[in-house]
């Protein structure tokens, strides 16, 4: 028999889901919760299993719109011997959210010329993937270790923590900008207090606030496949029926003053058309899906943030980091900042 869930708390809610659904792995069950919650949604990194983490990557690639890896390929290509410079060799080079791991290569390259050999741990949810990933790159080059990590961005750090060595921490691709904002600055609290005094931590940002050209980015059809594979993998995880020619993605932007620390953002959802009861039979639960309901894409109100240097700025003082450089791209669309930890 389905059974039909309401919302009460969510606290509440996964705890119920965890004893009724026991046989289901923790990440799910988070999903499940998520998805039978008053604010229907998936968690972002749901988005990233292998087939997403390829699709994703093709977009970053050739999207004529969408222009994040390019302009942080350059900057790193660029500033990677003045981002080493004030630290002590050999460093172990670690990476959340490292997927393809394609804008990484100049980093490993620098570090490689700088210190004759290199050892790279990977932190990336798509555990297969990032496993083919790293055989590939030590094919490629054979001073590199590498060491994946399949799991959540934490988990990963804690996992090298307490390694002796410096470590340089990247966390690219405007990473930050999808985890809710009200959670930014603990984040970030969180990742200090794994880092020494000899580490760095290198995040890549978005600068460009500009509505029309982010609304453009988001408007462009090459996203279509990626957003349904996120159907596709719901159905696959929960022998589903969910109807994803239902759904149209939609997006909205929030735009915030350049002076305060709130950044802007945009709001990403899949918007279901027609009605439809959606039947997960690996649960036994129906979930209804009237009309024009939105299912965000995001925990937070925030799909992906967009910062001003002001903002940037004051993520590092929030969160007990010192900006020891701040490179953007000429169009001051995009930019890297190097912290050293307080």
């Amino acid at each position: 028999m389905a059974v039909r869930i309401g919302m009460t708390s969510l606290t509440r809610h996964v705890v119920r889901l965890a004893r009724r659904y026991s046989d289901v792995s923790g990440d799910l069950r988070y999903v499940v919760s998520s998805l039978t919650s008053e604010r229907k949604r998936v968690p972002h990194w749901y988005m990233y299993d292998t087939r997403g983490s390829e699709l994703f990557e093709e977009i970053a690639r050739k999207s004529s719109t969408y222009n994040l890896w390019q302009h942080e390929y350059t900057l790193l290509q660029t500033h990677m011997k003045d981002i080493m410079s004030a630290m002590s060799s050999p460093a172990t080079l670690v990476e959340l959210g490292s997927g393809a791991s394609s804008k990484t290569r100049p980093v490993i390259e620098a570090m490689i010329e700088r210190q004759g050999a290199l050892t790279y741990v990977p932190v990336d949810i798509a555990k297969d993937y990032i496993e083919e990933v790293s055989r590939e790159l030590e094919r490629e080059y054979s001073a590199l270790k590498v060491e994946p990590f399949g799991g959540l961005f934490m988990d990963g750090l804690r996992h090298v923590a307490g390694r002796p060595e410096p470590k340089l921490l990247l966390f690219l691709g405007n990473s930050i900008g999808n985890v809710p904002i009200d959670e930014q600055v603990d984040m970030m609290k969180e990742i200090r207090t794994y880092l020494k005094a000899q580490d760095r931590f290198v995040l890549g940002l978005d600068l460009n606030t500009d509505r029309e050209s982010v609304m453009k980015v988001y408007h462009t059809g090459d996203r279509r496949p990626w957003l349904e594979n996120i159907i596709d993998r719901l159905n696959r995880d929960f022998d589903g029926n969910i109807d994803k020619m239902k759904f149209e993605p939609t997006t909205d932007f929030v735009q915030n003053p350049a002076e305060g620390d709130t950044p802007s953002y945009v709001e990403r959802y899949l918007k279901n058309t027609a009605m439809q009861r959606v039947h997960l039979r690996k649960l036994g639960l129906d979930i209804d899906f009237p009309a024009g309901e939105r299912l965000y894409l995001s925990d937070g109100p925030n799909y992906s943030c967009k910062f001003s240097e002001h903002q940037a700025r004051r993520l590092a003082e929030k969160s007990n980091f010192a900006v020891e450089g701040l490179f953007a791209n000429q169009e001051a669309k995009f930019c890297l900042v190097c912290l050293a930890p307080k």
